[in-house]
């Protein structure tokens, strides 16, 4: 019991605390080199990756998955996300994990056995 409780723990405790939500400007310059993104395109496909150049008229990533470079055109783009560290899953998903355990095994753990005498 006391191994799933940590294998558990441990399991929860390394989900990503990184999440995509900070809607950027293109065409303001919000787009730095170096920052990692999502492109939303507007054929409905995303690309997930790291910057390596922005101007106005097309980005260039390395894609996470494939690790090749793409460049999109500023027109086929239809909204671009930023990626960074969420505090409520960096924080949160350890706390209900560590509460969840604690009331886990409060219900099963170590509990008195009880025997039954008959004299």
């Amino acid at each position: 019991m006391r191994k799933t409780l940590i294998l558990l723990l441990i399991s929860l405790l390394l989900q990503s605390c990184f999440t995509h939500t900070r809607a950027l400007d293109f065409k303001a310059g919000a787009v730095v080199e170096n920052q990692k993104v999502k492109i939303y395109k507007n054929n409905g496909t995303e690309l997930k990756g790291k910057v390596l150049s922005a101007d106005k008229d097309q980005i260039t990533i390395t894609a996470n998955k494939t690790k090749q470079v793409v460049k999109t055109s500023l027109k086929d783009i239809v909204g671009v996300q930023s990626k960074r560290v969420s505090l409520g899953k960096s924080i949160g998903i350890p706390a209900a994990a560590i509460v969840t355990v604690i009331l886990i095994y409060a219900a099963f753990g170590e509990q008195p056995s009880s025997s039954v005498n008959d004299q």
